[in-house]
């Protein structure tokens, strides 16, 4: 499935300002609206005012729905919809505004020179009219459609276009189809298909009277509210990490870094491998600190992405131990649990161990299978060390719960005394420190990959 996006679900979308940008326009150069095609309207502008107003009235209407939350709010909740849709990776639309790169962390493909990065991973938009980045690019004015139209029938652009029009499913959202220049390739396409032309729908909540002329399948409803019903049918299909299990991400790491900064005096404490929890919560916090940054690309959103990156860490997990490499094998565990706490359920999440523990039997046994990480995952035990424990701990405390803390990693520390080589390395790591600083794992594991 492609979406082809336009104005409506964006700063056109109806009733978000007094005015559209047309009328907004024409408002400017005549009393009496004239009901003219939109580029006859920019050209008439143009020729009175000049390109460079023109462009300038749409730049300060774009900075103002971002002085607003609210505003900003309404103008992107498509966008942000979308955003964790890990199977929509290739939109087209004809807005000149940038939030597609914004808010659904999509690169922009504007010019035919770019199409020559098309293969690098990731989502991407073709800017069909332009784009507000590159201000030269805009298509607006007749003469601009005129031109754009020529160039369409032969750019790397067109192709791309007739291509996706073609052989995928196109969704269009917000779009009203009455720009000549794609009404001209889309009955191109359409002729040459015949009856073998993909089935395309039309997603706006007003008449769509373009829907009968092109065989198009009208959905009546607002573009934000059919991509969260997407989403709800994903989701229900098991084919989509629900968005509240990646925004949990964010509360998640605000926990285990409260809990990190109390574990830094655990460090050089006698007996409790103080450094190798620093690496395990380094860990956790990479991961989830990687979820918040990535949502809106839609990279957690596929839970087959999200397996795969679990068992390939399972993989590097084992080869730590088996390497002796402790403080990389507590960080990989980390990174782990982490990446796969958006898998899990309230519930699990607050199994997962909030300092090392040292649970999983690698640690103490040679040849064990990563695979369980899936099927028998050893952080779920109830040993009494998770985050839940953690925060039960800290409410009747009303504070840190330290010593709790201490004698949780007390515990697994002892469980792990069988490890070869385990308290050389955490010596050997002490006596790497500066008097007064703490351990910290980089995102690199050197050595191990």
């Amino acid at each position: 499935m492609v979406l082809f996006a336009g104005a409506g679900i964006s700063t056109e979308n109806p009733g978000l300002f007094p005015e559209t940008f047309y009328e907004e326009i024409e408002a400017r150069i005549r009393d009496v609206p004239s009901g003219h095609p939109f580029p006859e309207v920019m050209q008439a502008f143009e020729d009175r005012f000049g390109r460079a107003d023109l462009l300038r009235t749409f730049i300060e209407r774009l900075d103002y729905v971002g002085t607003f939350q609210s505003l900003t709010n309404r103008t992107t909740a498509f966008h942000r919809e979308i955003a964790t849709i890990s199977q929509i990776d290739a939109l087209f639309t004809t807005n000149w505004d940038d939030f597609f790169e914004r808010f659904s962390a999509a690169r922009s493909f504007v010019l035919d020179e770019d199409f020559a990065f098309f293969d690098i991973p990731g989502r991407r938009v073709m800017k069909l009219h332009g784009s507000v980045s590159n201000l030269s690019s805009i298509v607006a004015t007749t003469e601009d459609y005129e031109r754009r139209s020529s160039d369409l029938m032969l750019s790397v652009m067109g192709a791309k276009l007739r291509d996706y029009l073609s052989t995928k499913t196109i969704v269009f959202v917000g779009y009203s189809l009455s720009d000549s220049d794609f009404r001209s390739i889309y009955n191109t396409v359409l002729e040459r298909m015949g009856r073998l032309r993909r089935r395309a729908y039309v997603v706006t909540p007003v008449d769509a009277p373009s829907a009968e002329e092109f065989g198009l399948t009208h959905i009546q409803t607002d573009g934000a509210f059919f991509a969260h019903l997407l989403k709800s049918r994903l989701d229900e299909s098991g084919d989509h990490v629900p968005d509240e299990r990646l925004d949990r991400s964010e509360w998640m790491h605000s926990v285990i870094l409260g809990a990190h900064l109390a574990s830094e005096q655990l460090v050089a404490a006698p007996g409790i491998f103080g450094a190798f929890t620093q690496s395990y919560q380094d860990g956790l916090l990479a991961a989830l600190g990687r979820v918040r940054l990535l949502r809106n690309r839609g990279d957690y959103s596929d839970p087959v992405s999200v397996r795969t990156v679990v068992h390939d860490y399972a993989h590097l997990f084992i080869k730590a131990i088996g390497l002796r490499r402790y403080f990389d094998a507590c960080y990989i565990e980390g990174y782990m649990l982490g990446t796969f706490s958006v898998l899990l359920d309230d519930e699990q999440v607050r199994q997962i161990p909030i300092v090392q523990v040292f649970g999983d039997p690698a640690y103490r046994a040679s040849g064990t299978d990563p695979h369980r990480v899936f099927s028998e995952p050893w952080w779920m035990s109830g040993s009494g060390s998770g985050i839940g424990d953690y925060l039960r701990e800290g409410d009747v405390l009303q504070q840190l719960p330290t010593e709790w803390l201490r004698s949780t990693a007390l515990s697994g520390s002892q469980r792990a005394r069988r490890s070869a080589g385990l308290t050389a390395e955490h010596k050997k790591i002490l006596d790497s420190l500066v008097p007064g600083s703490v351990p910290q794992h980089s995102e690199f594991l050197d050595g191990v990959l």
